[in-house]
């Protein structure tokens, strides 16, 4: 787990989601998330990997191996990413359900 913490922040920085908003979404304290990021926390447990998972919107896996959702996306796929990751799901759903329905009139 090298680059966990890194990998961490990245992500984090993808989303535009603090600290401090990581540390009320998880329960963990933002000293515990400090360390993570830059390394100094030891033992990290899958079921606290699992909750920074979930609310970084990722896998355990990429936050452990390091392949970033958005690595191979161009700028407006990253926008779109972006712009889904902060809505509400509900919200995110039905522009996705838009946008696939637009995707499928383009093929007729």
């Amino acid at each position: 787990m090298n680059n966990l913490g890194a990998n961490i922040r990245a992500r984090r920085h993808e989303l535009g989601i603090t600290q401090e908003q990581l540390s009320n979404n998880t329960g963990l304290s933002i000293n515990y998330i400090s360390r993570l990021e830059v390394g100094t926390a030891n033992n990290v447990s899958a079921k606290t990997l699992l909750k920074i998972a979930e609310v970084l919107k990722t896998s355990m896996d990429k936050l452990v191996n390091g392949s970033s959702d958005t690595a191979n996306m161009g700028y407006y796929q990253k926008k779109l990413w972006q712009a889904l990751n902060e809505m509400n799901e509900q919200q995110a759903e039905q522009i996705s359900k838009n946008v696939l329905g637009l995707i499928n009139l383009n093929k007729e």
